[in-house]
């Protein structure tokens, strides 16, 4: 009895001394700066600049530094974005179900608006329509983007074969797709209509759009699971009332996003069909 009394007692002593040990390491990664990342759709400064007013509100509703982050290229994000690599991703449909298939994210909210690739050309040229491209040059923002892969399936369901009735241009960012249009590099660029509007008064006045793809769900917003059910749901709350303060209505409003929802089952099953030629195009050794 003696011996089993002693071993108890040895027991709680050791159990109390991790407890002890661990109380520190979990505050202390729970003070430790959340990381947002970013798909890099404009450029690194204008990121930063447009999504300063989500990092400060997931910041205060945590109580914890968030520092933004984003990538030089989409395929740096996407491997990131499958690797784990940030606590909190801001991302466009497929991305994120890339993410939650490969590194177990889970999605948190849409916004609301519906995310369309978009046929832009000079405000002075004579396109008027998708077939006017036919022999002409399309600039596209990178190759993995979403409306890029949306733009060549809705150019082929209108008679227009990529690389062959018309020629695409792989750009680095939505931004230069249109301004290969502003400089006269390309004749027509895909890019979407909140990408436009978050591009310089210039650029935007330079273009029209003449066509348009079907829709599928807009940007959505993914916690890593390392976060923790708590703070994955305090983050979520956090997005959804976030368009009911002063600063969540000027961002949607200035950035054309309209507003945020939950995500829904919904939402990933419109995206499934794009996503065999995303994952063609990850593969090793594709151009």
């Amino acid at each position: 009895m003696a011996i089993r009394r002693c071993s108890e007692w040895l027991s709680r002593a050791c159990l109390a001394g991790w407890m002890v040990f661990l109380l520190p390491c979990a505050q202390a990664a729970e003070s430790q700066p959340l990381s947002m990342g970013i798909f890099p759709y404009l450029s690194t400064r204008a990121l930063l600049e447009v999504y300063q007013p989500v990092r400060v509100d997931i910041a205060e509703a945590m109580k914890r530094p968030v520092h933004l982050f984003t990538a030089q290229s989409f395929e740096a994000y996407a491997d990131q974005a499958r690797q784990g690599a940030y606590d909190i991703l801001i991302t466009p449909p497929h991305f994120a179900l890339l993410a939650q298939r490969q590194a177990g994210y889970i999605p948190l909210v849409v916004y609301t608006r519906k995310l369309r690739g978009i046929f832009v050309v000079a405000r002075s040229s004579a396109i008027h329509g998708l077939q006017d491209l036919r022999g002409k040059r399309i600039a596209t923002p990178t190759r993995l983007a979403l409306v890029t892969i949306m733009g060549r399936q809705w150019l082929r369901e209108n008679g227009l074969a990529p690389n062959a009735d018309v020629v695409l241009l792989d750009r680095a960012s939505h931004a230069n797709a249109v301004e290969a249009v502003q400089r006269g590099d390309a004749e027509a660029a895909i890019t979407t209509s909140t990408a436009l509007a978050q591009m310089s008064a210039e650029l935007r006045h330079d273009v029209r759009v003449i066509a348009q793809t079907p829709y599928v769900p807009h940007v959505m917003y993914l916690a890593h699971p390392r976060l923790g059910k708590v703070a994955i749901e305090h983050i979520k709350a956090a997005l959804l009332t976030f368009p009911e303060t002063q600063a969540g209505q000027a961002f949607l409003k200035n950035n054309g996003f309209e507003g945020m929802r939950p995500v829904q089952a919904a939402d990933i099953k419109r995206v499934q069909p794009y996503m065999k030629e995303l994952e063609l195009l990850l593969e090793p050794g594709q151009p």
